[in-house]
């Protein structure tokens, strides 16, 4: 603890130094970078699914949490967190948003967001927007007249971990992650932020603040939130008709706003997940009948796609972005999770894990890229490559039960989430790392 403590306040007097406020970029668990050709990402997915991490270009070092995904069945929650990036363009298709919720959170007044802190918290989805600044999402007690257990809890830190601060939390059931659980209908489990106002509370339902927290207000898309993401001043989502199947629509909306529309662009029909989006750069597979066989990949806002095969056809992926053109994806294979690499953009994939690296990864491990040469995998055990794959060496703390997120805000600031121990919400403990994912630093949380 005290070793963290340390580094870290090393690290905050270093930004300082450097105007870190001035410098934030942009990125998507999952913490999102600059997109495709210029220069510069957060929650495993439901247990059904995919779940990726995008940080804007706005929003700077920030997406820590980038999306990755816990791909199995009845494993771990998903954990997500992107930020916000600016100006993106694409053709739509208005369409009408209801509330379908009566229970909002009243108006307070301006600077009233911080709220107790709960005791005992523990971590189940973590979005950031900067190095310092993160939010992060845990159960909490109901405090609520009507409100049933379990409900949610919000902490936010602007230091980097070293203090933290409770802000209200959307009125709603905090679900596990599995929208065809009975007990996950309605909801949401993960958060992302895209600036210090604008938020968004998901999976299976949708909330949004504008107000950094303050209020919440439900927003009705017409189905499930299974994905969300957010580059370049907009925020998308992959909208399921309930019970969630992964047949679902893109949708967007400028942060700032409830104008949620349709994206209708050329070459985009149903999609499924893996959503990932920086600066202009948008990826999500193919719907239909399940998993696509597609990757669908837009450079221009999601004016356009182009369809290019899936590193696992009929499975799901989950995408990030490191370093233009490289893009890493995590996949399911059936048996067991794959690793692949593009150096294209998406148009094309190369395993960056075979069978003699023995690694022996399930579908929920969790994945997260660093740059695009670097990035950590695991699930019992951390491992970590610096070589584009070529070589992977055990990284992380022991005594890990099971990691269920790995992602990094650039290249050497990163978290994780595992549980200690055994198997349970109460074990969960968040780790920071400030090289790259060498070591792993428990962070204090009240």
């Amino acid at each position: 603890m005290n070793d963290y403590l340390d580094q870290l306040e090393a690290q905050l007097a270093e930004l300082t130094e450097r105007g870190a406020h001035r410098r934030l970029r942009a990125r998507r668990p999952g913490a999102r970078r600059a997109g495709f050709g210029s220069a510069g990402g957060p929650p495993p997915p439901r247990r059904r699914g995919s779940e990726f991490i995008a940080v804007g270009a706005a929003a700077a070092v920030a997406a820590l949490v980038v999306a990755i995904i816990v791909l199995n069945v009845g494993s771990s929650p998903r954990h997500a967190s992107p930020t916000a990036d600016q100006n993106a363009t694409a053709t739509t298709t208005s369409t009408a948003t209801t509330s379908h919720h009566s229970a909002t959170v009243p108006s307070k007044p301006a600077g009233q967001a911080s709220q107790p802190i709960a005791g005992n918290f523990h971590p189940q989805s973590f979005t950031a927007i900067s190095e310092l600044t993160w939010w992060v999402l845990g159960q909490g007690p109901c405090s609520f007249a009507g409100e049933q257990s379990p409900c949610g809890a919000i902490l936010r830190t602007t230091d980097g971990g070293r203090t933290f601060s409770a802000v209200e939390a959307p009125r709603a059931p905090l679900g596990t992650a599995n929208s065809t659980s009975p007990n996950s209908m309605s909801g949401f489990s993960q958060i992302r932020f895209a600036d210090s106002l604008d938020g968004f509370a998901y999976d299976p339902d949708l909330y949004v603040t504008h107000d950094g927290g303050t209020t919440w207000h439900p927003v009705d898309l017409g189905g499930f939130v299974t994905d969300l993401a957010i580059a370049d001043g907009e925020v998308y989502a992959v909208v399921s008709p309930p019970p969630g199947t992964p047949e679902g629509h893109l949708m967007r909306s400028p942060v700032g706003q409830d104008q949620w529309t349709t994206v209708t662009a050329s070459g985009l029909g149903q999609v499924s997940g893996g959503l990932w989006a920086e600066g202009s750069n948008l990826i999500v597979q193919s719907g239909g009948g399940g998993y696509g066989a597609s990757v669908l990949v837009s450079h221009d806002g999601g004016a356009s796609f182009a369809t290019y095969p899936t590193p696992s056809p009929s499975l799901p992926c989950q995408f990030q972005g490191a370093a233009s053109p490289d893009l890493w994806a995590f996949c399911a294979t059936g048996t067991e999770g794959g690793v692949w690499r593009s150096t294209d953009g998406g148009a094309s994939f190369t395993a960056a894990i075979d069978s003699s690296d023995h690694l022996m990864l399930p579908n929920s491990a969790v994945f997260a890229g660093a740059s695009g040469t670097t990035a950590v995998v695991g699930y019992q055990q951390l491992y970590r490559t610096a070589d584009a794959g070529a070589t992977w060496t055990p990284v992380g703390p022991s005594g890990i039960a099971q990691w269920v997120y790995v992602g990094f805000t650039d290249a050497t600031h990163g978290v994780a989430l595992g549980y200690v121990g055994q198997l349970s919400q109460n074990n969960e403990q968040l780790y920071y790392t400030t090289d790259g994912g060498q070591s792993y630093h428990p962070v204090p949380l009240p």
